[in-house]
This record gives C-alpha cells, structure tokens and sequence, in this order.
C-alpha cells in the first residue's frame, strides 16, 4: 500500500540513499550528487517520502515560505517509475503546501525532459522573465482570477513584461478584469503571477488611472523571493 509521510525517519532516509547511489553507480545519473541538500533538508523536515510496506520509492525535497512552496528535488526509484507513484507524491505535496497556507508552488525543471510530467499534473511555464535560463513552472494552489490580453472592464490591473521607461510605447502584455466581494475591496479570486519586480504595472478603477509602477513599489504582496504578483485585496 502506497503511503506519504511528511515525518520520514533516518531509515527511510538511508532506504533514498541507498537507491540513489544504485543509480548513480548504474547510470551517472539521478540526485545522489545533491546528497548534502537532500540531508540538510531533511534535517529541517523538509523532505516527503512515499512508501510501499514501509520501504522508500519516491522523495520530495521542498521549502515552504509565507505565500510559495518551492520543490527542489522530486524524484522516483528507477524502478518503480511509470506506476503513477510520482503523480501520487506531487499531488499529496501540493495539498500539504496548500494546508500550510502557500498560495503558489514553483520549480526548476531538472531534468529538462522531466517538463512533460510537470504540465500533466499542472504546473505551467514561467514567462520569460530577465536573466532566467533555466526552465522555471509554476502552479497556483488555489483558483485565480486569470490574465487576458484585453479588459473588458474600467477596474483593472494591467502588466507589462518590461520596465516603466520601456512600457510607455507597448501595450500590457496582460490584463486582470476586477470583481470584487461586499466589501469591495477584496477580490472574488486572487491574482497569483509570476513576474519580475522591475516590470510595469498599473491599477485603473472605473476607468481612472490610480496607480503606475514598477511591481515592487506596488503595495501587493511579494512571494518570498520576489517572483510572483499575489493580490488578494486593493486599499488604494
């Protein structure tokens, strides 16, 4: 029977290495040359397992901040690859994030030839942001408000993929139409968005341009590292 513990032992510990140097051994390949970030996490309870009777067949390495939960390290033994196990474990994470109270979770794809598996369980594509070479996805953990090209509304917050200087001779790459709760302030669902903090965003209410700049001088929240727009409420 499959199970994933958030709370592995050191035995479930050695069963990750174990493997993970069989593989290393076999093929050069596999996660046993992050050993020290897979101990050290561990060692912060940061690391999921999924078993089978009691014995590792796959492991997540992850960090939880206020509003994102990044996963550094996912991986399945090579030979019980194939089964829907990894699927299983990713989707238990993500439920446990969304318990801890993250909004969004995001990832490097490593292997690159592991992005296919991440798009089927939902993650997407970050979009090109400046000096970002790796392949970077993300996936909200709960329902957002989604992007157009164009609003259809006066209330709106409207963002470019550039910096203010640049923005005033583009049109925003994308738009969120507001609506909000009884309190007409909150947003009926959040905008979660990846983005750098240098880009050009602006808030417009009932056509009436309110406020225009660049993302970090926003007074939205900022995930962790600055990556992702999340609004939840306007106070302006």
């Amino acid at each position: 029977m499959l199970k994933t513990n958030f709370n592995p032992s050191e035995k479930h510990l050695a069963h990750i290495k174990n493997w993970l140097i069989e593989e290393w051994n076999e093929t050069n390949r596999g996660f046993y040359c992050n050993w020290n970030i897979i101990e050290n996490e561990y060692a912060k309870n940061n690391v999921a397992v999924i078993t089978e009777n009691d014995f590792v067949i796959g492991f997540v390495v992850y960090r939880i901040y206020e509003f994102q939960a990044v996963i550094d390290i996912a991986e399945t033994k090579p030979t019980e690859r194939k089964k829907g196990i990894a699927r299983k474990l990713i989707n238990d994470t993500l439920d446990y994030f969304g318990q801890k109270g993250a909004l969004v979770c995001e990832l490097f794809c490593s292997p690159e030839n592991s992005e296919p598996f991440w798009k089927r369980i939902g993650f997407e594509n970050f979009p090109d942001l400046p000096h970002n070479s790796k392949i970077s996805m993300y996936k909200p953990l709960v329902e957002t408000l989604k992007p157009t090209e164009k609003a259809e509304t006066a209330t709106k917050i409207s963002l470019w993929n550039c910096e203010p200087y640049q923005a005033d001779r583009e049109k925003a790459k994308w738009n969120w139409d507001l609506n909000f709760i009884e309190d007409k302030k909150t947003l009926t669902k959040p905008i979660i968005f990846p983005v750098s903090s240098d880009w050009q965003v602006e808030l417009t209410k009932n056509g009436q341009k309110i406020v225009s700049g660049k993302v970090k001088r926003f007074r939205i929240d900022l995930a962790e590292n600055g990556s992702f727009m999340i609004i939840r409420k306007l106070t302006l």
